[in-house]
């Protein structure tokens, strides 16, 4: 088969319509022609007529279901990318699938970013239009960790330092500060990025339950396990496994993970076969650990396995610098949701953000854009679209970490040298904000931000 076409194919594979209209927009927007299919019948016959890059298939669906695609796809040497989705109860069938030649799954409830990131390693967009990948700040997952604070920029430059090793790393950190995009991105600054990256939320099931997630079990090990299932280990064989909330770890099943990291080794709930795995543990809490070992609630071996590298994420009230580029992330998003065009905010609502203790982090203003965006009637935010019960609650006057010395002649010298360029832009064009910021290569919010900064107006 001879192809003329320039866009890069897709088939989307699901017998629920939205989420056949959701892949479709999002890639159709991103340059691919996409076709889709609502059953497995009919994907196996465009398969047979057509060429396509990538596959993106549901696993469990009515008459053929995801397994048959695949297999058809194996079958007649189709040389596409494919991608299953799979519920929670078929992760084992996901890990067949991989067996079968998919390049890899993903779980539902999924986010697209995590569908956009596999089909991009697919089509090999990084390789062919952006910089090396053995920078970590550089790369897709790590510029998701948005912003210009000097915290943010020694964050992605320890990713960049780690992610090659194999150790194991600990994140700490406020709630809603980005823990798991920093474990996603150690992952994609490794040699593991193009194997699985599975992420658990520790605190979110029972100690039993717990276990048999992490470590599987065999048929008839409890009541309801009517058959062998895989576990978490297992699924990240070669790859990450993201450890989420991990201070809320029962002991003894921190007494398991402790062989798991000092000898890549474990049993299923049930069995007596020996698994052998080779996996990365990133963990994440937002609890002084050490405070849970002296209570006798956390191993002490177990923090010293987890904690080979330390990294924190701080609070967004102590890197203030970021907003301004987490706004413009978050309109540029919820915009393109909503099919609206909302491109900034007003300067008192940016003064306001710059002020507030923000208690709920980065996941705090995400979801207060996202209601402004909603309520929006024109292209930029006003106070009128903001909870007004923000406006009650207690300004943060709380200062900036001191500079240290070694840090402290260049961090001003280089604000100065910043300062003087935004004032020569801005005289250059007669305080029109917007050709200033057009100029400097900034978003109109971030040149609103550093203007106050300087105390420039």
């Amino acid at each position: 088969m001879t192809r003329t076409e320039t866009k890069a194919r897709m088939l989307v594979v699901d017998d629920e319509p939205g989420i056949r209209q959701v892949l479709e927009t999002a890639f159709t927007d991103r340059g691919l022609a996409v076709t889709t299919a609502s059953n497995g019948d009919k994907a196996i016959e465009l398969l047979t007529e057509q060429q396509f890059d990538v596959v993106i298939t549901d696993l469990k669906m009515p008459g053929r279901d995801g397994m048959a695609v695949l297999r058809a796809a194996k079958e007649a040497a189709i040389d596409a990318g494919i991608i299953v989705i799979t519920a929670y109860g078929t992760l084992e069938t996901a890990v067949e699938a991989m067996r079968l030649g998919a390049f890899d799954y993903i779980a539902k409830p999924f986010k697209l970013q995590e569908i956009e990131l596999k089909v991009d390693k697919i089509l090999g967009r990084r390789k062919e239009s952006g910089p090396p990948r053995d920078k970590a700040a550089e790369l897709p997952d790590a510029r998701k960790i948005i912003g210009d604070s000097r915290s943010t920029r020694q964050l992605l430059k320890m990713i960049e330092k780690i992610g090659p090793s194999r150790s194991s790393v600990l994140i700490t950190g406020p709630s809603g500060t980005g823990k798991e995009l920093v474990a996603r991105a150690i992952h994609e600054a490794s040699p593991r990025r193009d194997r699985p990256f599975l992420a658990l939320n520790c605190a979110a099931l029972a100690p039993g339950v717990l276990e048999s997630e992490l470590f599987g079990h065999e048929r008839g090990a409890f009541t309801g396990a009517t058959g062998q299932r895989a576990g978490r280990f297992e699924q990240a064989h070669t790859g990450t496994l993201f450890l989420d909330e991990v201070a809320e770890i029962d002991p003894s099943i921190q007494t398991k993970l402790l062989r798991v990291l000092q000898e890549g080794e474990f049993e299923r709930v049930g069995g007596q076969q020996t698994m052998k795995v080779d996996v990365r543990i990133v963990a994440a809490t937002n609890r002084d650990l050490r405070e849970a070992i002296e209570k006798g609630d956390f191993r002490e071996d177990f923090y010293y396995r987890l904690n080979v590298f330390s990294l924190r994420t701080e609070p967004l009230k102590r890197r203030r610098d970021d907003i301004p580029s987490l706004v413009d992330v978050f309109l540029a998003r919820f915009s393109a949701e909503t099919g609206k065009n909302v491109t900034g905010v007003e300067d008192e609502v940016m003064s306001f953000f710059m002020r507030y203790p923000w208690p709920g982090n980065i996941r705090e203003l995400e979801n207060m854009l996202e209601r402004a965006v909603v309520l929006c009637e024109g292209s930029v935010i006003t106070v009128e679209e903001l909870p007004q019960e923000l406006f009650f609650i207690q300004e943060d006057d709380e200062p900036e970490p001191a500079e240290t010395p070694e840090h402290g002649s260049l961090v001003e010298r280089t604000d100065k040298l910043e300062s003087e360029m935004i004032q020569a832009a801005l005289e250059r064009f007669r305080w029109n904000k917007t050709k200033a910021a057009e100029h400097l290569g900034l978003k109109r919010t971030t040149l609103q931000y550093k203007i106050k900064k300087y105390g420039l107006e």
